[in-house]
């Protein structure tokens, strides 16, 4: 089936069979047909964006002129009933150019002004339709005179008839087109309103025209809805842009900050400061996970995936979710024993929660209680996209507002918001899904108005994930044998710091600040077991590097280094022998890594040495 293309809305208004103006509530002229514009002399630049009584004014040489004032009536009364209101036959003068030798000519206009009411029930713009009745009063006028027009030469009259007839020929011809072009509308607004909001009227039915004028302007009002909610997410993708930088550079500093405070903890002689290096460890930390925060808002963090336990993340998020709800919403956490673990990254469920805690608290502006819950279940039979298995669940729950059926099926659609604008862009709840559905579980909602809302989130139980102790960290930090490693970092002091502790633990280190003068001293350097890089870097970005060295090194190691994401490496290119490394990490850290790469490259070519003899 084709598809039917999207219209030109404005076009279609100004090459309507009639004459129509579009006004703001302060009375600027914001759109003209070619027809009004035809009948009144005007332009269509010289028109728009003025206020219509200075376009078309009443004749300063007539007294007692009453256009403007019966005309700025009635606009006014639809601004305060939002109701059409059609006006008496009025005589009206049409400003003349000065190519035509200036001066006004006198009209008399049939006019019917009507609302197009916007999101909020308020007046967004009124159409103010006219019909030209010129012709029609003058044989009135002429046929109530003493004397019919007695001065007319022969003919006159049936030239007069003749151009009358002519005149309902057209307007016939002008309403049979007209009533085409209301089918066609009818038609696309049936299909704007799958595509946009819903909620038209039933189009089964012929529309009158000034019902389809308004439906044609609540269809702009849409789009206009639809195009500010667009430009508030480029803002926030701006903003984002923005703190994912500076959190990546505080990353870079932190990282230093904590590598030092680790190197003098283990030195003897620092040990008189251990309360001190102690303290700025626990301040290093805790700006970490400030850092993190920011990056989860830009959705820029380097993901992390591992095992956790949904009663740890609440537990760490509950003072900060006390202070962002307000003081008349009591806030309780239900948190069960033996909860099972799954496998996330903590920093995105954190993100889940404290969207949904917002989306609660906004649901009780007059106050309420906040519930976050969790519990073990186990589905026997599949539950919509989950298969049966083990599951924890993470609930929050509200005694606000509620919603309906309608407001849920839409819930979780991108750019669907109820509140009010200016106040959300919409993403939340998009995001909560996408987060959830990406550790492979869902999330439902229970909600009907004046009851509240139920959030759930299903996480599959995951109890196999690798629990390492800080006393196997310690073991596997010095238990692989040191190789060489080209050290790629355009941060001279984080460079330093990590070229300083793996030649303490005994690594052969290479330092390069760009990816091209680690080209040229791994051209020169034999053997070359691993590449520590940073990703992103001026000319050069580290995965470039890396697959540029690969070329004539495919058993490399690779450990990236990133403060921001992985964005820029791919899911794909995190295969075979390499591993990412987020920032800002400890010393002990950095050697784990090394050391697990190191002693995996190191195993698979005894492996393939084994193949090759045999």
């Amino acid at each position: 089936m084709n598809e039917v293309p999207v219209p030109d809305f404005r076009a279609l208004f100004e090459a309507a069979p009639g004459m129509y103006l579009v006004l703001l509530p302060d009375l600027r002229i914001v759109a003209a047909s070619d027809a009004y514009l035809s009948a009144t002399l005007s332009t269509r630049e010289g028109v728009r964006g003025r206020h219509i009584f200075d376009v078309f004014p009443d004749d300063p040489a007539e007294r007692g002129a009453t256009g403007v004032s019966n005309l700025g009536a009635s606009l006014e009364r639809v601004l305060n009933t939002c109701r059409p209101d059609a006006m008496a036959v009025q005589k009206h003068v049409v400003r003349r150019p000065p190519s035509e030798g200036g001066g006004f000519e006198e009209r008399y206009w049939s006019q019917l002004n009507s609302p197009v009411l916007g999101a909020e029930g308020r007046v967004a713009y009124i159409i103010h339709r006219v019909e030209d009745v010129t012709e029609v009063i003058r044989l009135v006028q002429a046929g109530r005179e003493h004397e019919p027009v007695p001065q007319a030469p022969p003919g006159r009259t049936g030239e007069m008839e003749a151009g009358i007839y002519r005149s309902a020929q057209e307007v016939a011809e002008a309403n049979r087109r007209l009533v085409q072009i209301y089918r066609q509308i009818e038609l696309l607004i049936a299909r704007a309103d799958d595509e946009l909001s819903g909620g038209w009227e039933d189009l089964d039915e012929t529309i009158a025209p000034e019902e389809m004028l308004a439906l044609v302007g609540r269809l702009i009002v849409d789009h206009n809805r639809l195009e500010a909610q667009l430009r508030q997410a480029q803002k926030m993708e701006a903003v984002g842009q923005l703190v994912g930088g500076v959190a990546h550079d505080f990353n870079n500093l932190l990282t230093v900050i904590t590598g030092y405070a680790a190197l003098l903890a283990s030195d003897p002689a620092a040990r008189k400061a251990r309360v001190e290096i102690q303290e700025i460890e626990q301040a290093a930390r805790r700006a970490a996970q400030l850092t993190q925060k920011l990056l989860a808002f830009s959705r820029k963090q380097v993901l992390q995936p591992r095992t956790i336990n949904l009663n740890t993340v609440v537990a760490g998020m509950e003072e900060m979710l006390r202070r962002l709800i307000d003081g008349h919403i009591q806030m309780v956490t239900l948190l069960a024993s033996g909860l099972g673990s799954v496998r996330a990254d903590a920093n995105q469920i954190e993100q889940v929660i404290l969207n949904l805690a917002l989306n609660a608290r906004d649901a009780m502006p007059r106050g309420g209680r906040l519930m976050i819950e969790t519990r073990n279940v186990s589905l026997e039979q599949p539950a919509g996209p989950l298969a049966p298995g083990s599951y924890v669940t993470l609930s929050v729950s509200d005694t606000g507002h509620g919603m309906d059926a309608l407001t849920r099926a839409r819930l979780f659609e991108p750019f669907f918001t109820t509140k009010e604008p200016g106040k959300g862009t919409g993403l939340g709840l998009a995001m909560v899904r996408g987060i959830v559905e990406q550790c492979g579980g869902a999330v439902t909602v229970d909600s009907s108005p004046g009851a509240g809302s139920v959030f759930r989130v299903y996480l599959p139980v995951n109890d196999a994930g690798e629990k390492r102790t800080p006393a196997r960290l310690a073991k596997a930090a010095h238990a692989a044998r040191p190789g060489s490693v080209l050290l790629v970092e355009d941060e001279a002091p984080l460079r330093k710091l990590i070229a300083a502790i793996l030649s303490a633990a005994g690594y052969r280190v290479m330092e390069a600040a760009s990816g091209e003068e680690a080209l040229a001293l791994a051209a020169a350097a034999e053997p070359l077991e691993l590449l520590l890089s940073d990703v992103a870097m001026p000319n050069m970005s580290g995965p470039e590097l890396v697959s540029r060295l690969r070329s004539g090194r495919p058993d490399l190691a690779v450990l990236y280094m990133s403060g921001y994401d992985r964005g820029p490496i791919g899911r794909k290119a995190l295969e075979g022998g390499t591993g990412i490394l987020a920032k800002p990490f400890t010393p002990r850290e950095l050697l784990t890594r090394i050391s697990d790469l190191l002693e995996a490259r190191r195993k698979c070519a005894g492996r393939l040495g084994r193949s090759a003899a045999s």
